[in-house]
């Protein structure tokens, strides 16, 4: 499981709680008295509500509430339970601390695992649409075949230069080398230009080396910026590239959909357009600006698909024999 925070981009339940709790009360319900004075649900909710955070809340309530009613049925509760499982392995005995620290409890953070789930559903399924000869061809000129290589992974630069020694002495075995120094969890892996199971510049290095190349160090950082991995990678298979893109179709599909998933401006254009179709409206002008990034990517794509529709046309006008620009 790649290390991340538990809550990226989530709000904590205070937050939440805030804001529903204003809307169950009347604004001058008491929340608290003193001498002479009172603390009203309206005083409390004007006083939270232009924070950042109670922002996001609101934000999140409505992704939430409005991809639930449109995409309820596509996610169960074994998907989710198995995520929450996941994230519960990975931060071992200190789960429901980190849980804890950020104000959730196990259900709250079931029902974020669901929303966000819900939000990748629709994110794949607007990916897969309107997949063109074009956009196939383009992956098909970056894409590079199935490779296997024999990877070494170290967790020291020194150790990584000798071990590199080793590996390219004469008459030495690579694979006897590789198992007993890797610090990973195995040393042979086959993949594509469009995998992920190794760091990029891993992969870019190794799909680049010919039959029984292999690569100098490579340092890697995590995202995190806090970790740095050295890799020594020998290629023991490799396949000539087949001259029709045809022949790799599924894959250029899986990888044209990965990487329209993966970019921030079209996850924001699927949410603008859902956010539009549930016809949500802000009524306290507090929060005006809360829903602006995912408006603008949705009337930026209308415009586009637009001008690309009137200039389709006035090429159709002109060519007796148009070529069909849909692949599937």
């Amino acid at each position: 499981m790649k290390k991340r925070r538990i809550l990226t981009g989530v709000v904590t339940l205070m937050s939440v709680v805030t804001l529903a709790a204003c809307s169950q009360n009347g604004s001058d319900t008491k929340i608290v008295t003193m001498k002479g004075d009172t603390i009203t649900v309206g005083d409390f909710y004007d006083k939270v509500k232009s924070s950042s955070a109670s922002k996001q809340a609101l934000l999140s309530m409505i992704i939430q509430q409005v991809f639930e009613k449109a995409y309820g049925d596509k996610v169960t509760d074994k998907e989710v339970t198995e995520a929450y499982n996941k994230a519960a392995e990975y931060y071992g005995d200190s789960f429901e601390t980190v849980l804890s620290q950020q104000g959730y409890t196990k259900d709250d953070y079931k029902a974020q695992i669901r929303s966000q789930k819900l939000v990748e559903y629709a994110v794949k399924k607007e990916a897969e649409k309107n997949i063109t000869t074009s956009d196939y061809k383009s992956a098909y000129k970056s894409y590079t075949p199935e490779i296997t290589a024999q990877v070494i992974q170290l967790d020291s630069e020194d150790t990584a230069k000798s071990v590199l020694s080793e590996v390219k002495a004469d008459g030495a075995d690579f694979a006897k080398i590789a198992k007993e120094k890797t610090k990973g969890s195995k040393t042979e892996y086959t993949f594509d230009s469009g995998s992920t199971d190794l760091p990029t510049d891993v992969r870019t290095a190794a799909l680049a080396l010919d039959k029984n190349g292999i690569s100098d160090v490579i340092s890697t950082t995590d995202s995190t910026g806090t970790q740095t991995a050295y890799y020594i990678v020998k290629v023991t298979k490799k396949s000539e590239k087949n001259a029709d893109w045809k022949a790799y179709k599924s894959r250029l599909k899986e990888i044209i959909v990965a990487s329209r998933t993966s970019d921030s401006n079209f996850q924001n254009k699927v949410i603008g357009n859902e956010l539009k179709k549930a016809n949500v409206k802000i009524k306290d002008k507090t929060f005006s600006d809360i829903l602006a990034t995912f408006t603008a990517a949705a009337d930026s794509s209308s415009t586009t698909t637009t001008t690309t529709a009137s200039a389709d046309t006035t090429t159709a006008t002109q060519t007796t024999d148009a070529e069909t620009t849909s692949a599937e």
